[in-house]
């Protein structure tokens, strides 16, 4: 029973092999299991069966899997052949890049005695420059006076010409009128003999005509006499006949005008000493002397308010909308003439044929009445002074903006500017002023510019630089909290509107701009600006809710009026409006009369509206001569921020000892110093250039005057363009 058990399972197994080599899996055991028989074979043959089939699947996979690595193996050996063969390029390269490092050192080193031996070379060719530059100067100075000697011996050269000429012209002109009065004489001797034979026959002849003569003489006179006699009566006797004729004449005329309604004269009112009736007929005869109009005076009124009116008469030929219009044209001659402060109106009456002439002696306005309307010049002052420093000013040309910009900034200098450029804060030590003017260098008007001691940018190229100089102060004063808290900076840019439509990109200059005034107000930094325009959009890159970044200051009535028509109803009732444009007319009242008293131009009254965030104010503005600058401290001013900007001084150690004037010393500042003024002054990184020529080859003499080696022109040094 063991025996067949074992030749069946030895069977069995050989059969099991067959199939499995020859590749068979599940399937293929699955027959020989059918072939067999199941139910010839025992479960634990079975079971051993499967076990022996599922170890030789895993030994298949061992076999497959040992293959493949086998293949990674050889994959891998030839992998590191490449990298042994790689690692000895980079090895060769590696030789090679030695090779040229040292190469490179050797020639660093090589490089490096040749700088120091050019280093020697150049100084000494700095030496023969300078050497060089001092000899040109001192030929230069030697060509000047050449030039000045020879300009002498030319003016004298053309003098000893001149005399030499002279002398000889003498000579033949003493020779010529020599021989001309030789022959003089010898014709005069004859001619002289010739009349002494003419007079003793003429005087022969003479007594004859005498006699007649006289005879003649008696009875033309005695005729003419006759004659003149009857001519003048008769004469007399025509020109009384036409005076007669000629005053029939008029008399007829003034009856007929009569008749029909007509005036020939004036005809006056009996007002005893009243001085209105005296002006009422003054005005009927003025009127009738000027331009031939006759009117009768009828009476006058005095009205509460001080005006008079007066009616008159007139000619029922004419027209009475021509005499009103007559009149109103010379209303201002018959005002001037009787001393009238103003003729208010003329018009015809509905109800009555009568002209009505109203006229004031004084304005409406009373002194004590002004005060409510406007306020004081120091009034002016103290608001300009106690409020932020960021004003723009509005006028017309000529009106007087440079000048107020000038009362205004001498005002602040004296009374000191806040912490933060705010109205509370705390006085700031130090006030530095920069002043923008592109017409300083080329304008005949401003030949005496009021603030020329602030001017640093002078022409419409430095102009624009200004802009550029602004955002580097302030972005300096941001690093520098000390510095901006001891100096406070004030930047004035006259002719804004001017200046931004210069730039290449006007609307981009006006938004960096912007970012200026919004971004750095409180770093203790003012503005004053000033233009012609009341449209804040005019202003290239400004709109006009940036109004709020300025206090608008408008100078004069009519640029007040233009203000309030287009942005007054934003700031006011209807009511309040209304009220003040009235008030504007009886200001103007009061300032057209009080001007007529003023010889100086600096003294003239004049009126600014300032839009202050509550209500608008208006101000009388103070005297242009009220202008004063200290300048030696403005000096010293600007001195102490040289100091305190210099590198020997730094600008993180600004103490209250580096700004005293009596600890800083004078190597310090004049280390420090630099020279101020574009467009009128010098700049360490712009080139002076001549307003004449063009021309850069400048030197300056000890005068401190330009002069032009091209043109030969001297030049101050405010007129001096610097690019």
């Amino acid at each position: 029973m063991r025996l067949s058990h074992g030749l069946g399972l030895s069977a069995f197994s050989l059969c099991a092999g067959l199939v499995v080599a020859s590749g068979g899996f599940t399937n293929d055991i699955t027959k020989v299991i059918s072939m067999l028989g199941v139910g010839a074979l025992p479960a634990s043959f079975i079971t051993y069966f499967i076990a022996d089939t599922k170890s030789q699947r895993l030994l298949n996979d061992a076999e497959s899997k040992n293959k493949k690595a086998g293949e990674t193996l050889h994959k891998v050996i030839r992998e590191f052949d490449n990298c042994k063969s790689k690692l000895a390029t980079v090895n060769s390269q590696l030789e090679t890049v030695k090779d040229e490092l040292k190469e490179a050192r050797s020639t660093i080193n090589s490089l490096g005695n040749n700088k120091l031996e050019n280093t020697g070379l150049i100084a000494q060719l700095q030496a023969k420059l300078n050497q060089l530059s001092t000899q040109t100067q001192k030929d230069s100075q030697r060509i000047e006076y050449l030039e000045s000697e020879t300009e002498q011996w030319e003016f004298n050269f053309k003098s000893l010409v001149e005399t030499e000429a002279n002398k000889r012209f003498q000579i033949a002109k003493s020779q010529e009128l020599e021989k001309i009065y030789h022959e003089h004489d010898s014709i005069t001797s004859e001619a002289m003999q010739l009349f002494r034979r003419l007079q003793s026959w003429g005087e022969k002849v003479a007594h004859g005509h005498e006699s007649k003569a006289q005879i003649i003489k008696s009875l033309a006179s005695s005729y003419n006499q006759n004659l003149d006699q009857v001519g003048e009566a008769i004469a007399s006797e025509r020109q009384n006949y036409l005076l007669q004729i000629e005053l029939l004449n008029e008399r007829i005329g003034q009856l007929q005008q009569q008749l029909q309604g007509d005036l020939v004269e004036p005809v006056y009112g009996d007002f005893g000493f009243d001085i209105n009736g005296k002006i009422a007929n003054e005005i009927a005869r003025t009127l009738f002397s000027d331009i031939r109009l006759a009117l009768s005076v009828k009476g006058f009124q005095v009205k509460p308010d001080g005006v008079v009116d007066v009616g008159y008469g007139y000619s029922r030929s004419v027209h009475p909308k021509a005499i009103v219009e007559a009149i109103s044209k010379h209303s201002d001659t018959l005002a001037k003439k009787l001393g009238l402060f103003k003729i208010t109106s003329v018009r015809k009456l509905e109800i009555t044929d009568c002209i009505l002439v109203c006229y004031r002696m004084e304005p409406a306005i009373k002194a004590d009445e002004i005060k409510l309307m406007v306020g004081t010049p120091d009034e002016f002052i103290n608001y300009v002074t106690s409020h932020p420093i960021r004003y723009r000013l509005i006028a017309d040309p000529g009106v007087g903006k440079t000048p107020t910009t000038a009362v205004m900034i001498s005002e602040i200098l004296k009374a000191g500017c806040t912490r933060g450029n705010t109205g509370k804060g705390e006085k700031v030590p130090h006030t530095l002023v920069t002043v923008s003017y592109p017409g300083a260098v080329g304008s005949l008007k401003d030949s005496n510019y009021p603030l020329e001691h602030f001017l640093k940018y002078g022409d419409t190229t430095a102009a624009i630089k200004s802009f550029d100089d602004c955002l580097d102060d302030g972005n300096f004063r941001v690093k520098n909290p000390t510095f901006a808290a001891n100096f406070f900076q004030i930047w004035a840019w006259d002719e804004l509107d001017n200046t931004l439509n210069s730039c290449s990109e006007p609307y981009k200059a006006g938004e960096n701009l912007k970012k200026i005034l919004k971004q750095f107000g409180h770093n203790n930094i003012g503005w004053i600006v000033s233009g012609q325009s009341v449209m804040t959009k005019q202003i290239p890159g400004f709109t006009n809710d940036d109004r709020s970044l300025f206090t608008e200051i408008i100078i004069g009535i009519p640029k007040i009026r233009h203000y309030l028509n287009t942005y007054g109803k934003g700031k006011n009732s209807e009511s309040n409006l209304a009220k003040l444009i009235r008030n504007l007319d009886a200001i103007e009242e009061y300032i057209d009369h009080k001007n007529e008293l003023v010889t100086d131009d600096a003294r003239l009254l004049r009126v600014a509206l300032v839009v202050d965030s509550r209500s608008p104010k208006l101000y009388f503005l103070p005297n242009l001569d009220k202008v004063s600058f200290n300048y030696s401290l403005i000096e010293e001013t600007k001195r102490l921020a040289r100091v305190a900007k210099s590198p020997d001084t730094g600008y993180t150690r600004l103490t209250g000892d580096t700004l005293n004037p009596s600890i800083a010393s004078t190597d310090t500042v004049m280390s420090a110093a630099s020279f101020s003024t574009i467009g009128g002054s010098r700049q360490s990184d712009t080139k002076p250039y001549c307003p004449h020529c063009g021309h850069a080859n400048l030197t300056v003499r000890k005068d401190k005057r330009y002069y032009c080696l091209n043109c030969k022109k001297i030049t101050v040094s405010n007129k001096i363009i610097w690019k």
